[in-house]
Formats: C-alpha cells, sequence, structure tokens
C-alpha cells in the first residue's frame, strides 16, 4: 500500500448501478485474459436478475478518495433445500488493486458476513486454495472429469430437444425446474430436454475454455443436472446430441474418475469451496459466474 493511501479514507460498500463502468475497468485490470465485453454482458445480466430479498446485486466494492479501487461480486440466488428456503451466493471476481491490497481482507469480511447464506467459491487458482481454507471455507469438490460421453452407448427410447423460447413447449413448462432452465438459455447456456416416456429431465451446459478464455475446447461443462447419477446414465445420448454442436466431450465436477464414463479425471483444476449452512451438491453450478460469464 502506497503511503498516500494511508491518508485516504477507504470504505467498503453495495456496488451500485453507477458503479458499473468503474467494476469493469477494474476486472479487465485484475483478470487480463477475460475481454470487456464478457464483463459487461455478465454484468448486465446480474442488473437484470431477480436475487433474493435483502441480498447484495452485485456484491461489494472498495472505495478510496471517490475511486473505485476494489471489487467482489456476489450472485445470489434462491433455494430450497429439505424444502425449506435457502439463499446461495457465489463468491465470484474478487480483485483488489495493488496498492490498497492490506484492505482485501475487509473487503472478503464484509462480504461474507451473513451466517445463513451459503457462500461458494468455484473458481479459486490453486495459487490461492490455502487462503481460501484460511477463510473457513470447506472444500466440497476436488476436481473435474473430462468425459469421452460419446463413446458410452446411447440409452434407448431417449428423445432430447433443445429447450427454445418460453411457450413453445407447454409441456416444458410444467416441469418443477423450467424456471431454472429458462433463466440459463437466456444466459446464452446450451439447455437440453430428456424424454423418457412421460418423464421429462433438463440438463444445461456451457462452452468450456482454457482458464484464460482464449481457447475453445470441444467440450461443454456440466452447469445443471438435477440428478448426477441420471447425467451420467444418459451421457451418450447427451454427447451425440451436443457432437452436433462441436463439443462431443462432457466436463464435469469429480472427486475422482467417474464410474460408468471413459475420460480423464485431474485434481490441478477445478477445486469447488463452500462456506455456510449448505453443502452444494457435485455439478450443481446453476446462478454461478460460469453460468453468467462464461467458463
Amino acid at each position: 500500500m502506497q503511503p498516500g493511501a494511508t491518508r485516504e479514507r477507504v470504505r467498503c460498500r453495495l456496488i451500485s448501478a453507477d458503479d458499473l463502468g468503474a467494476v469493469v475497468e477494474l476486472l479487465c485490470e485484475g483478470f487480463k485474459g477475460r475481454q470487456r465485453s464478457g464483463w459487461e454482458r455478465g454484468l448486465e445480466i446480474m442488473r437484470q436478475r431477480e436475487v433474493p430479498e435483502g441480498a447484495p446485486r452485485h456484491g461489494y466494492c472498495l472505495e478510496a478518495g471517490g475511486k473505485l479501487v476494489g471489487v467482489i461480486l456476489l450472485i445470489a440466488s434462491a433455494r430450497m433445500i429439505g424444502g425449506q428456503p435457502a439463499v446461495f451466493s457465489n463468491v465470484a471476481s474478487w480483485y483488489v488493486g495493488h496498492h490498497y491490497r492490506a484492505y482485501a481482507q475487509l473487503l472478503v469480511s464484509v462480504a461474507l458476513r451473513n451466517k445463513e447464506t451459503t457462500y461458494t467459491n468455484i473458481s479459486a487458482a490453486p495459487h490461492t486454495w490455502p487462503i481460501v481454507e484460511n477463510q473457513g471455507y470447506t472444500r466440497y469438490c476436488s476436481g473435474l472429469f473430462f468425459a469421452a460421453a460419446a463413446l458410452k452407448a446411447p440409452q434407448r427410447g431417449v428423445r432430447l430437444e433443445t429447450l427454445g423460447l418460453p411457450g413453445s413447449r407447454p409441456e416444458f413448462e410444467a416441469m418443477p425446474d423450467y424456471a431454472v432452465l429458462q433463466r440459463h438459455r437466456q444466459m446464452g447456456c446450451q439447455v437440453i430436454i430428456c424424454r423418457e416416456g412421460e418423464t421429462l429431465t433438463g440438463f444445461v451446459f456451457r462452452r468450456y475454455r482454457i482458464r484464460s478464455g482464449r481457447l475453445v475446447l470441444p467440450a461443454m461443462l456440466v452447469i445443471h443436472a438435477p440428478d448426477r447419477a441420471q447425467l451420467i446414465r444418459l451421457a451418450g445420448n447427451l454427447a451425440r446430441h451436443l457432437a452436433r454442436r462441436g463439443a462431443p466431450f462432457l466436463v464435469m465436477d469429480a472427486d475422482g474418475p467417474v464410474e460408468g464414463l471413459h475420460g480423464i479425471y485431474t485434481a490441478a483444476r477445478g477445486r469447488k469451496y463452500f462456506k455456510g449452512p449448505h453443502r452444494p451438491a457435485l455439478c450443481d453450478l446453476t446462478d454461478s459466474e460460469f453460468a453468467i460469464f462464461g467458463v
């Protein structure tokens, strides 16, 4: 921290709509591999989406001398856990300017102070894992499994369709998670409905990129799978459907090799953490930075 910074009044406050331009500047400074247009689009989604009552819409920022010098995005969502409402908040894109790093912990402490909220950190870089664990997070996912799912024999009697605009298929709108599926389609995710007889199951995917965001791999990351066992069982069908869009491989949360699928497991990336009352499920990245900003 520069000596001059100690004479400035530094405060932590909620991000407002008027701050979004400055937030984009900070994020571009802190995450060199990401495009400005991606930040702008994602923040616009956050500006318009519904958030639980009392939850921050965008997150928190550090302000010094009337200028934003730090930011932490929070993507809040409401879920039902055991029949009871719960609030989850994905802690995303934390960055503090070099001269104000001494205030970084203040930003985190304010952002994570609600004891009834479950906070998730799903994109921590390996060198920050000890820091995240010192902040009180618990690991709930150890890595990623890259599945050559097209090698799995498809299940018979399964029809797959891509979710379209609201009103196009009334039977889809009766699905319990229809609102989640439609919301993610509007975010730019790929939403596939599997029909087996009278049973409809929806899955959400997002195109997978290397961490810098510059190279698109022929793979889709699983964002939403209401039942992970069902995802694995139908992986052959899903992979063949996605292969027509140039992405025959599936990437999914895992704690080791996935039984029933051919592929490669790695613990070098994909570690995910939570802090709060509810442990997240594997392959549940709904309303997260990956869904909104891409991978």
